[in-house]
């Protein structure tokens, strides 16, 4: 996965896209790939859910 994990864009004030981006960002740096993928269906899902929003998924170079 990435070396880093990019913010949730467009979601500024939403509680639970905070929580979710920084479960993401934890994982990330434990490099804990399970809980990364866990937190990234979290996110995808809520912004499916509560924003209507489709994010794509990530790609590998």
């Amino acid at each position: 996965m990435a070396p880093d994990a990019a913010p949730v864009q467009g979601t500024e004030g939403c509680g639970p896209c905070s929580v979710l981006s920084a479960q993401l960002r934890h994982a990330v740096q434990e490099r804990d790939q399970s809980a990364e993928v866990d937190a990234r269906v979290r996110i995808r899902r809520h912004m499916r859910q509560d924003h209507g929003t489709e994010l794509p998924l990530p790609s590998h170079p």
